[in-house]
């Protein structure tokens, strides 16, 4: 489920950005994708959940000194087993048998072998004149040839793919227009190339089909024009080209590819009119003239729908300013008019501005969960008020993000977006954002009072909310839905073993005597992609079960969540949670090598009720006990180890 890129010494940042935009915007439908580094490479177990591992442009020496040995080992088994390597310019060197760069010109000159080999040839270059290193100046609009086409893509500094048309296992996917470097010795020298290797196979570039050239600072170059001009024309031909390219290797590719969608006001609700004034009221004693508030991440305009026209010009000024500082453009804050006489009842926008998620159906869902709790639940806070957008940068980034803007947000108000284009995952993750996936955040405050219900254990409550909040109902109870340690959700399907559905991350920030926890979650409960939908999963289980909507599974999740938080700050951590726990998660009595401790075997028997760490106990002597901190330790649960993160 994943599309790794390489991000390790020796990458060019701008073609690290470049592959990751464009990727996020083809795959990013269906794949996580994430950036790597040598370390990881070659000693976490990244192979099990990779679709796709990217090298990009660069400096392909600096790659040699990080990962020969047993990085290129594991990246050359990982292939030859059936995964997918892509690799630009400098990839597509490094992925050559031999490379021959700049040969003649002095201390320029590369020379010599690589240990991937992918491509049983030479990768020769550079293929025109003029290339500097970390420049530029020589950068190129130059012509390939694919189906008979000619395209216009980006060049700098790359190879041809020397006989590849003779080469056993290689298809030549595009070819030079001008033979440049290889002068007579060859007809339409490849510059795109796919070579079979074992069960896998690797697709290797000289060009940078990725490329948008609105990204690409070309002040120095002499030809800018004339470039911007041509590859801006040629843009969606190279996607094309990579579309194709990648479906050919199997991968789900999102054939209409587009750049990253724009971002949509993000539009406020309440539960009644009195919350929804009292909310806004608040925001809006920090505003200027302009209604807007400048946070540290973020800028924003706090406006009523009806008075947004009134703000349209000087939003569109700032906006202005803020992409020349290369920050995300103003996000839109909007409200529905409200009085008084609409105080007891739901305060929404009109459904066409959020039609993914009814926001009306979601209030009234909420309700009658709470109707189902001791006393109907009429003390119960979270999901009173929401933010909704269709596309935002991360519902997680808005509020951990931008300090003074989550300050003046009541407790238990969710973030929900059908859409994120950045969306912010535990350690180096983000989140796949899809529409038909539930992804929300929402804020509690923790008071420090609390001594006896330590701040670590929000992720678990969390954890067991999502999972409970499916299992808990009637006819639902044995859906294979289960809690991996630390903070993930799995179906354990038969026949097809343990894949992840789901996601979370708590972020918090510290005032005074209250911990302001920002608690995000992912929960693919419709898609197919990356790996498998909950609704799929019940409709696998049982086809007499009715299929779950995104506004339902929201208010369950927040319902059962706040009535094991009531229970957590009452009583604190104890069996009361742990025996739930237990039940639903997947690691009691597993067997696993404590590769920290001297490969050591032993047996999971639960967390620390201090800190939640993992509690583990020795096979051999059962004296011997263990906990490790989830923050410390990457946990694949598929291969039975514990592997120190680096």
């Amino acid at each position: 489920m994943n599309v790794l890129i390489y991000n390790g010494n020796g990458t060019s940042p701008n073609s690290v950005k470049q592959a990751y935009l464009t990727l996020k915007a083809i795959l990013g439908h269906a794949y996580d994708v994430m950036k790597v580094d040598a370390a990881t490479l070659k000693t976490e177990p990244w192979e099990e959940t990779c679709s796709l591992l990217v090298i990009p442009g660069g400096r392909d020496q600096p790659y040699c000194e990080d990962l020969n040995g047993r990085g290129n080992q594991k990246i050359r088994r990982y292939v030859s087993e059936g995964g997918h390597y892509l690799g630009f310019c400098a990839g597509g060197y490094y992925a050559s048998k031999e490379i021959e760069f700049e040969k003649g010109h002095g201390t320029s000159e590369i020379i010599g072998s690589r240990e991937l080999a992918f491509f049983p040839g030479v990768c020769r270059g550079t293929m025109f004149p003029g290339f500097i290193y970390n420049s530029e100046k020589g950068a190129r609009s130059v012509g390939i040839v694919s189906n008979n086409k000619t395209i216009k893509t980006y060049y700098n500094g790359g190879g041809y793919f020397a006989n590849a048309k003779s080469a056993e296992n290689v298809k030549v996917i595009c070819t030079y227009q001008d033979s440049g470097l290889c002068g007579d010795q060859e007809d339409e020298p490849a510059a795109g190339i796919k070579c079979q290797v074992g069960k896998g196979s690797a697709l290797l570039f000289g060009v940078h089909p990725e490329y948008d050239v609105s990204l690409v600072d070309l002040t120095e170059n002499e030809e800018k024009e004339k470039i911007t001009a041509e590859l801006t024309a040629s843009l969606p031909f190279c996607r094309d080209l990579l579309c194709q390219s990648l479906s050919e290797l199997g991968l789900n590719v999102l054939q209409a590819a587009s750049n990253v969608p724009d971002l949509t006001p993000i539009y406020m609700s309440a539960i009644n009119g009195n919350t929804l004034n009292a909310i806004t009221a608040k925001l809006l004693t920090k505003v200027d003239g302009n209604n807007i508030l400048k946070d540290s991440n973020d800028t924003f305009c706090i406006s009523e729908i009806n008075h947004v026209d009134a703000l349209k010009l000087a939003m569109e000024k700032l906006s202005i300013e803020r992409r020349s500082e290369d920050k995300s453009p103003v996000l839109q804050v909007l409200y529905p008019a409200t009085s008084s006489t609409q105080s007891l009842e739901p305060v929404v926008p009109d459904k066409s501005l959020t039609p993914v998620f009814d926001l009306s159906v979601f209030y009234k869902s909420l309700l009658d969960c709470r109707k189902l709790e001791w006393g109907g639940g009429s003390w119960y806070r979270l999901g009173n008020a929401m933010l909704c957008s269709e596309v935002i940068t991360s519902t997680q980034t808005v509020l951990d993000k931008n300090y003074e803007f989550a300050q003046n947000l009541p407790s238990g108000l969710v973030c929900l977006a059908t859409n994120q284009i950045a969306g912010r995952g535990r350690g180096r993750n983000s989140w796949v954002s899809q529409a038909g996936a539930l992804q929300f955040s929402f804020i509690i405050r923790h008071s420090l009072k609390l001594d006896k219900s330590p701040v670590v254990f929000i992720q678990y409550l969390t954890a067991l909310a999502i999972v409970e909040s499916i299992r808990g109902r009637k006819g639902y109870e044995d859906v294979p839905l289960r809690v991996k340690w630390p903070n993930d959700i799995y179906v354990d399907l038969p026949n097809q073993g343990l894949k992840k559905v789901g996601g979370l991350i708590v972020n918090s920030s510290f005032i005074r005597d209250e911990f302001l926890l920002v608690i995000g979650c992912g929960v693919n409960l419709n898609n197919t992609h990356p790996t498998v939908s909950i609704n799929d999963v019940i409709k696998n289980h049982n086809p007499s079960l009715k299929k779950l909507d995104k506004e339902d599974v929201l208010a369950h999740v927040l319902v059962t969540f706040e009535k094991l938080y009531i229970d957590f700050c009452e009583k604190g951590m104890g069996k009361w949670f742990l025996d739930l726990y237990y039940s639903r998660w997947l690691h009691s009595n597993k067997l696993v090598t404590l590769t920290t401790h001297d490969n050591e075997r032993a047996k999971i028997v639960g967390i620390t009720s201090d800190y939640g760490m993992l509690e583990a106990v020795s096979v051999d002597d059962p004296r011997k006990k263990f906990t490790l901190q989830p923050d410390g330790n990457s946990f694949d649960m598929l291969k039975g180890l514990i592997i120190k993160k680096t």
